[in-house]
Protein backbone atom coordinates (compact mmCIF):
# COMPACT_ATOMS: atom_id res chain seq x y z
CA UNK A 1 0.00 0.00 0.00
CA UNK A 2 1.41 3.99 -0.91
CA UNK A 3 0.40 6.87 0.04
CA UNK A 4 -0.48 10.13 -0.88
CA UNK A 5 3.05 11.12 -0.96
CA UNK A 6 4.08 8.03 -3.21
CA UNK A 7 5.85 6.05 -0.47
CA UNK A 8 5.03 2.57 0.98
CA UNK A 9 3.06 2.76 4.55
CA UNK A 10 5.51 2.89 7.26
CA UNK A 11 3.91 -0.19 10.17
CA UNK A 12 4.48 1.85 13.55
CA UNK A 13 5.98 -1.63 14.79
CA UNK A 14 8.87 -1.16 12.57
CA UNK A 15 9.81 2.42 13.27
CA UNK A 16 12.83 2.81 15.91
CA UNK A 17 11.55 2.36 19.46
CA UNK A 18 13.12 6.29 20.30
CA UNK A 19 11.02 7.64 16.73
CA UNK A 20 7.98 6.92 18.05
CA UNK A 21 5.62 8.38 20.45
CA UNK A 22 2.37 6.91 21.43
CA UNK A 23 0.65 8.07 24.47
CA UNK A 24 -2.81 7.34 25.99
CA UNK A 25 -5.18 10.50 25.05
CA UNK A 26 -3.15 12.53 23.31
CA UNK A 27 -2.07 12.47 19.09
CA UNK A 28 0.95 10.27 18.11
CA UNK A 29 4.24 11.16 17.08
CA UNK A 30 6.99 10.18 15.25
CA UNK A 31 10.29 11.73 13.95
CA UNK A 32 9.82 12.55 10.16
CA UNK A 33 12.51 10.36 8.17
CA UNK A 34 12.84 13.26 5.55
CA UNK A 35 13.83 16.34 8.04
CA UNK A 36 14.14 14.55 11.70
CA UNK A 37 11.51 16.74 13.27
CA UNK A 38 8.84 15.47 15.08
CA UNK A 39 5.66 15.33 13.41
CA UNK A 40 2.00 14.09 14.38
CA UNK A 41 -0.40 11.64 12.60
CA UNK A 42 -3.81 11.82 12.58
CA UNK A 43 -5.83 9.24 10.59
CA UNK A 44 -2.87 7.35 9.73
CA UNK A 45 -0.92 10.28 7.83
CA UNK A 46 1.40 12.32 9.21
CA UNK A 47 0.84 15.90 9.13
CA UNK A 48 1.96 18.29 6.20
CA UNK A 49 4.94 20.33 7.62
CA UNK A 50 8.15 22.39 5.88
CA UNK A 51 11.12 20.98 5.15
CA UNK A 52 13.19 23.81 7.14
CA UNK A 53 10.65 24.77 9.79
CA UNK A 54 13.23 27.29 11.18
CA UNK A 55 13.15 29.17 7.79
CA UNK A 56 9.78 31.65 6.99
CA UNK A 57 9.38 30.04 3.83
CA UNK A 58 10.53 26.66 3.19
CA UNK A 59 8.66 23.95 0.74
CA UNK A 60 6.77 21.14 2.02
CA UNK A 61 8.97 18.11 3.74
CA UNK A 62 8.65 15.33 1.31
CA UNK A 63 8.01 13.14 4.32
CA UNK A 64 4.28 14.84 4.90
CA UNK A 65 1.43 12.73 4.03
CA UNK A 66 3.69 9.78 4.94
CA UNK A 67 0.92 6.77 5.63
CA UNK A 68 1.35 5.51 8.89
CA UNK A 69 -0.30 1.89 9.79
CA UNK A 70 -0.88 1.82 13.49
CA UNK A 71 -0.12 -2.23 14.59
CA UNK A 72 0.49 -1.31 17.96
CA UNK A 73 -0.87 -0.30 20.85
CA UNK A 74 0.62 2.03 23.94
CA UNK A 75 1.08 -0.59 26.02
CA UNK A 76 2.66 -2.57 23.71
CA UNK A 77 4.86 0.24 22.80
CA UNK A 78 5.83 0.34 26.40
CA UNK A 79 6.35 -2.89 26.90
CA UNK A 80 9.19 -2.90 23.93
CA UNK A 81 10.59 -0.03 25.25
CA UNK A 82 10.74 -1.85 29.10
CA UNK A 83 12.39 -4.79 27.31
CA UNK A 84 14.61 -2.68 25.31
CA UNK A 85 16.09 -0.74 28.33
CA UNK A 86 16.13 -3.90 30.53
CA UNK A 87 18.41 -5.45 27.38
CA UNK A 88 20.88 -2.49 27.09
CA UNK A 89 21.71 -2.83 30.73
CA UNK A 90 21.66 -6.42 31.02
CA UNK A 91 24.47 -6.25 28.00
CA UNK A 92 26.28 -2.70 29.58
CA UNK A 93 26.49 -5.05 32.89
CA UNK A 94 27.61 -8.34 31.32
CA UNK A 95 31.57 -9.41 31.87
CA UNK A 96 33.66 -9.19 28.95
CA UNK A 97 34.26 -12.41 26.95
CA UNK A 98 38.16 -13.69 27.27
CA UNK A 99 38.74 -10.69 29.59
CA UNK A 100 42.46 -11.01 30.83
CA UNK A 101 44.11 -9.57 32.82
CA UNK A 102 47.62 -7.95 32.00
CA UNK A 103 50.63 -9.32 33.11
CA UNK A 104 52.81 -8.52 35.55
CA UNK A 105 55.18 -5.31 35.55
CA UNK A 106 58.51 -6.43 34.48
CA UNK A 107 60.68 -5.39 37.19
CA UNK A 108 62.86 -2.37 36.36
CA UNK A 109 66.90 -2.76 35.59
CA UNK A 110 68.07 -1.37 39.12
CA UNK A 111 66.27 -4.11 40.82
CA UNK A 112 67.76 -6.47 38.15
CA UNK A 113 71.29 -5.85 39.01
CA UNK A 114 70.49 -5.55 42.98
CA UNK A 115 69.30 -8.93 42.62
CA UNK A 116 72.57 -10.13 40.72
CA UNK A 117 74.88 -8.25 43.37
CA UNK A 118 72.94 -9.26 46.52
CA UNK A 119 73.17 -12.89 45.10
CA UNK A 120 77.24 -12.65 44.44
CA UNK A 121 77.18 -11.24 47.60
CA UNK A 122 75.91 -14.43 49.26
CA UNK A 123 77.76 -17.03 47.61
CA UNK A 124 80.80 -15.33 48.33
CA UNK A 125 80.61 -14.79 51.90
CA UNK A 126 80.78 -19.00 53.08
Amino acid sequence: MTSSNGRRTLLASRIPLDQILMPEGRSPRLVCPDCGTWQIWKRGLVKAHALCPDEAISPKCPGSHQRVLVDLTSDQLRELRAGAAAHARAIARSPRDGYQQSPPAAPSVHQIAARRMSGRLATARP
